[in-house]
């Protein structure tokens, strides 16, 4: 069957229950006849300033096979998983066996985890090698990201965690903090700047944050959603949201 509206694709999208940024950002990127189906996890319960149980807790996800149960029903062309952290923190072969468990879980259909999109995304720019790194976490958070890159032979020129005190609180973040977060992570060194975390409105701040300081910037939602296109074959590209959507 060929859906009305989604012609050319269907795309799901997992979102943690407190995320406010992935659904509308993700909304704005979509082509004509393309269409975005939104499924919602669950939330783990924690006291943010207990580091402890935040390291603990990294990488977990609650009602995951609830949410892709009620995702999976309008059968979507491709799965996008909308939290990024959890692929960071369990390193890149656990991320890549949870992309084969969901992709089971969908049928066969392809899911789009975000630290390797990540690495797609740098691969398709030419293989920056040092990354400045901007993260909404707390230091495990960032512990976790650096870790990954490293790991997949990025060197981490320098990385700041915005320290939001809450999973919700991240997307209260504004230009004005972002681009202070940017200039402070641009070092002489880092040859492309990296955001993560997926609740934090920066997809349209790009371009501008790319004229001003001459590098790449892979902004993670972008990111997600253009891996998704480009898997389906659909060439688009995605103007106001940076180089790597627009040219790649």
């Amino acid at each position: 069957m060929r859906d009305a509206l989604g012609h050319r694709a269907k795309i799901g999208i997992l979102v943690p229950a407190t995320n406010t940024i992935v659904e509308p950002e993700l909304a704005a990127m979509q082509p004509p006849g393309v269409t975005n189906h939104v499924s919602r996890m669950g939330r783990i319960k924690r006291d943010m300033a207990d580091l402890d149980q935040y390291r603990r807790v990294l990488g977990s996800s609650l009602d995951m096979e609830q949410a892709i149960d009620v995702l999976a029903a309008c059968e979507p062309d491709i799965v996008v998983h909308g939290h990024s952290l959890d692929s960071f923190a369990l390193g890149l072969e656990n991320a890549r066996n949870m992309q084969q468990r969901m992709e089971s879980a969908f049928g066969g259909a392809p899911v789009v985890i975000p630290s390797l999109a990540l690495l797609t995304a740098l691969a398709a720019i030419g293989s920056p090698r040092s990354l400045g790194i901007l993260t909404p976490y707390m230091q495990p958070g960032d512990e976790a990201c650096a870790a990954f890159f490293t790991a997949n032979g990025y060197r981490v020129a320098a990385i700041k965690g915005l320290r939001h005190p809450s999973a919700l609180h991240i997307a209260t973040a504004t230009p004005d903090e972002l681009d202070r977060a940017i200039d402070e992570i641009n070092v002489a060194d880092a040859d492309c700047i990296v955001k993560v975390g997926t609740n934090s409105a920066i997809a349209r701040l790009v371009p501008g944050i790319e004229r001003r300081i001459g590098k790449p910037v892979l902004a993670v939602n972008t990111v997600i959603y253009w891996t998704a296109l480009r898997q389906l074959g659909i060439m688009d590209p995605l103007a106001g949201y940076g180089s790597l959507a627009e040219a790649h």
